[in-house]
């Protein structure tokens, strides 16, 4: 039986993770959600995700800290990251991020941006 690869979208936007969810499911992942860091944090304790989709900026906590918390928790995570975000950052974000080894997206962007941003990251092939 093939097994679709787990990842987890943290984002306050309901409708955007429902968006989320429907893109990714359709290419064979497994779409978990949450709306806060707290519960974020939860899930990645109790759950092997392959990679991580987190909005930068949540009610709980900066998505930076986020992601270092999730290394911690999970250190193979530190890495298959993706951040996205409605705000424009300058370049010497983007550096970092790409210093991290993470990707990022502004929103709104296509699915098909997405998808190929969560294999890129995840460097894993989902089954449908």
């Amino acid at each position: 039986m093939d097994k679709k690869l787990p990842v987890l979208v943290v984002d306050d936007e309901e409708s955007l993770l429902q968006v989320i969810r429907e893109a990714l499911e359709g290419y064979g992942y497994r779409v978990d959600t949450a709306t806060n860091c707290r519960d974020a944090l939860s899930q990645i304790r109790h759950t092997p995700y392959e990679m991580v989709i987190l909005d930068l900026l949540l009610p709980d906590m900066n998505g930076f800290v986020l992601s270092q918390e999730i290394g911690r928790i999970r250190p193979r995570l530190k890495e298959r990251i993706l951040f996205i975000s409605a705000v424009l950052f300058g370049q010497t974000t983007v550096d970092h991020l790409n210093a991290m080894g993470a990707g990022f997206l502004s929103k709104p962007f296509e699915t098909t941006s997405l998808v190929q941003a969560v294999n890129r990251i995840s460097g894993l092939t989902p089954t449908a």
